[in-house]
């Protein structure tokens, strides 16, 4: 708990230490456009239900080509009460448009039990949504490079679904009636013609099982070079347990997709749920998190750092006594500072030179940090730094 208030108040300073778009807000405010339809698909019912997303892009931005994030809530695929506009929904997609994104928060189509026929329809669903803002990519200005596709809990399930099942003989998974209709990959919820495929699948609370013993996802569905994979989850989930969102990460891990996964140590399942204990400093944290990753995937490890044109490593992380900063051409006079979760500056090292160098630990203790590169006072990369006993 002590952590997740500290790391909210880093978020806080960090906006003062460097304003960086992508990683900090720096809009104040953003444009909402509500219900825009993306879609339409037949209910377990029979009856055509209109898809609605509810779109958020940064206040008088003038940039042409933005990411985009695509985001689904969660509800066990059945509780109507969870909605694209949820309260903590709403506030990660205004969030993420302060900090220069677009970001879509989609319905999709529930069912009456978590089974095949529900997972598939919201998978058609998604795909769809996606396959919408590429046919419209120039009225949105979406860079469709960088979509990436997420969700909590079986929104979760539904974006590992979407990027990572890509043959017919995988739609039989999960193997629960009711079984879908529609045994196609991609669907026939709207936008056809376009690729549904996004840069990276962000998992919160998701995995391959309930607590139930219900299979939700099949990670043999996974192949190397699927999209880039990143998890939060909470180490007490009641729902959807640790082993089970674990599985993902080691499959993921065994194939060499890149992923990164962070455990919540204490926490439940989705806990910056609206109105669940603490609930704000969860959701700061998911926040902070996801735009880091997200960040460093844009400007750092996605091919381009569009200022500095220059490709970024750091190996290992989590580390004991020593990590490589590793770079694809040389930097002059860089520095590196590191901050702990107080916010406050515990190292620094100036003048660095070269395509390399090797940070020692020295007298730091374990726990997670924030390192920061800069060159002339223009940010070069910010990442976590995990120190390990």
């Amino acid at each position: 708990m002590k952590k997740i208030i500290l790391l909210s108040l880093f978020t806080f300073i960090l906006q003062h230490i460097y304003s960086q778009r992508y990683l900090t807000p720096v809009f104040d405010a953003s444009d909402i456009t509500k219900n825009i339809a993306y879609g339409s698909a037949l209910t377990y019912q029979n009856i055509n239900k209109q898809l609605k997303l509810d779109f958020y892009e940064p206040k008088n931005d003038i940039i042409t080509k933005r990411p985009l994030i695509i985001y689904m809530h969660g509800g066990g695929f059945t509780d109507t009460n969870q909605t694209k506009s949820f309260p903590h929904i709403a506030m990660f997609c205004d969030s993420f448009a302060r900090r220069g994104y677009t970001v879509a928060s989609i319905d999709y189509r529930l069912d009456t039990s978590i089974s095949n026929r529900a997972i598939i329809n919201a998978m058609h669903d998604a795909r769809a949504a996606v396959r919408f803002f590429k046919a419209n990519a120039a009225l949105y200005k979406i860079d469709t490079t960088k979509i990436f596709l997420g969700g909590e809990s079986a929104g979760a399930i539904t974006a590992l679904s979407v990027n990572y099942i890509n043959k017919t003989s995988e739609l039989a998974y999960p193997p629960v009636a009711p079984y879908s209709k529609d045994n196609t990959v991609e669907g026939a919820s709207g936008n056809p013609g376009y690729s549904s495929k996004t840069k990276a699948t962000l998992c919160m609370c998701g995995g391959t099982k309930t607590v139930l013993n219900d299979p939700v996802f099949d990670t043999t569905a996974m192949e190397p070079f699927d999209p880039a994979l990143f998890q939060l989850h909470g180490t007490s989930d009641p729902l959807i347990p640790l082993p089970y969102a674990l599985e993902v990460a080691t499959r993921a891990k065994n194939i060499g997709i890149p992923q990164e996964f962070h455990p919540l140590l204490g926490a439940t399942h989705c806990p910056w749920f609206y109105t669940l204990p603490s609930w704000q400093a969860y959701l700061d944290t998911l926040v902070n998190y996801t735009s880091i990753y997200i960040y460093k995937d844009l400007l750092i490890t996605g091919i381009e750092d569009t200022q500095n044109k220059k490709i970024i490593r750091l190996y290992p992380n989590p580390f004991s006594s020593s990590t490589t900063i590793e770079t694809s051409d040389n930097f002059n006079n860089l520095t590196l500072t590191i901050f702990n979760l107080n916010g406050q500056q515990v190292k620094e090292i100036k003048n660095i030179s070269g395509s390399g160098f090797t940070l020692y630990r020295d007298n730091l203790a374990s726990g997670l940090y924030f390192m920061r590169l800069t060159q002339d006072s223009k940010l070069v990369l910010m990442d976590k730094l995990a120190i390990d006993n």
